[in-house]
């Protein structure tokens, strides 16, 4: 069964965690006209392989000809790659199909409505019963930050607002498809992300009780986001939030920096304390505004591509770029020319990465001896993203010089008298 919907609502699935986190955000979204709120290449690559999964899921029994046969094909703005087909919807559909055993039925891209919130609703990507158990399965193409069915905080764990969303709207919605269940798993299927070495699929099964009291908190958030004075809290629920630009929690630091005033001359001696922790400050700063330049950029520029006026900005042509018009008869040609294969030709192996794809679409194992490591340099980073910590010369001194004496004295315990 199968409902296709474009509409988008502001308490909807894709927004629940934002919403739980910082209601404001929905009148702020209100703001922001609505063809600029999705203004990336990552949600137009998205959304083509969400529609492209949506024909390989009504028409499973075509195999690899179908996949194949959609490398090339174009979904709204994106067309379709191979490494796409092979990457992204080769291991997600094969997830799919071993999910859909005989028997099993399903609901592929239904638009569900959650319960007691007016206007909330959301489109689930697939909803499957097997005997008493219902699935609630999300498909992420994104290849950047980890999404997980269950997320670890501090004590205790928080389950996916999203597919929450979903489950509590689905039972709902079809109430004789849920007659009987005793099971809910929430599912995110995943091919790619930013770490290699993650699961595709994370999952977590709950009971009603549980989505009887998400129901109960989604709809306290909708109404204080309806309410004079709703929370702002800026957060990693901002990610893909469109109202950055105009949102005070980010803007906030451009008036920051506007009133960011360097150390008075030092007075000795130098108090090299204060005069680092204004380095933190401004560094704080520019992080802040580089997040927020980002989506001043995208946003302006979408908007030029779609025939708006922003005052005092155009769009520019990129630099040309040369291309061979006939690789194949200037591969010729140059040959002819006297030209030898290596002048013209390189063969590159794959890196690591691009392998390790293929490797996890294909349930195939790389030998762990076969991949080294090196670091590509130092870089300033903010301490909790450290990923291996480089010591700075007064902490070098300071090892050198420990292991120094406990050398000294490891050989004063050794010392024998002569005889």
């Amino acid at each position: 069964m199968h409902e296709q919907s474009t509409a988008h609502s502001p308490f909807g699935g894709s927004v629940a965690a934002r919403v739980l986190h910082c209601p404001a955000s929905v009148h702020m979204v209100e703001k922001v006209p609505a063809h600029l709120r999705k203004t990336s290449a990552y949600a137009e690559r998205g959304t083509a392989l969400h529609a492209a999964m949506a024909l390989l899921i009504d028409d499973l029994d075509a195999g690899e000809a179908r996949l194949e046969g959609l490398v090339g094909t174009t979904f709204g703005n994106y067309t379709i790659t191979a490494d796409d087909v092979e990457t992204a919807l080769a291991p997600a559909l094969a997830y799919v199909d071993a999910l859909l055993v005989p028997g099993a039925e399903f609901f592929l891209e239904r638009r569900v409505a959650f319960p007691t919130i007016a206007g909330a609703f959301g489109t689930a990507d697939l909803i499957v019963r097997i005997d008493d158990t219902i699935h609630v399965v999300d498909l992420k193409f994104g290849s950047g930050v980890r999404v997980r069915a269950l997320y670890p905080d501090g004590d205790e764990d928080v389950i996916n607002a999203q597919l929450l969303f979903y489950a509590a709207a689905a039972r709902h919605s079809l109430p004789k498809f849920f007659a009987g269940v005793e099971k809910v798993t929430l599912t995110i299927v995943q091919p790619q992300s930013i770490e290699p070495d993650t699961e595709m699929v994370s999952s977590v099964t709950i009971t009603h009780d549980e989505l009887d009291e998400f129901v109960v908190v989604y709809r306290a958030a909708c109404e204080e986001a309806l309410a004079p004075a709703p929370r702002l809290e800026k957060g990693a629920h901002c990610r893909f939030c469109p109202a950055r630009p105009i949102c005070p929690a980010h803007t906030g630091p451009l008036l920051d920096l506007a009133q960011l005033a360097m150390p008075a001359a030092p007075v000795a001696p130098v108090d090299k304390a204060a005069y680092l922790q204004a380095l933190a400050a401004g560094l704080d700063l520019v992080d802040a505004i580089k997040d927020i330049r980002t989506a001043l950029h995208d946003q302006a520029k979408h908007a030029l591509e779609q025939g708006d006026s922003v005052p005092g900005y155009a769009l520019s042509a990129g630099r040309a770029e040369r291309y061979w018009r006939d690789e194949n008869a200037a591969f010729a040609a140059l040959q002819s020319a006297g030209f030898y294969y290596d002048d013209v030709m390189k063969a590159e192996m794959r890196s690591p990465k691009q392998v390790e794809l293929r490797a996890k679409a294909r349930s195939l194992e790389i030998p762990k001896e076969l991949i080294g490591s090196r670091r590509s340099g130092v870089s300033l980073v903010r301490s909790e993203n450290v990923r291996v910590p480089v010591p700075g010369r007064g902490e070098l001194a300071r090892s050198l010089s420990a292991a120094f004496e406990a050398f000294l004295e490891g050989g004063n315990h050794d010392q024998r008298p002569r005889s």
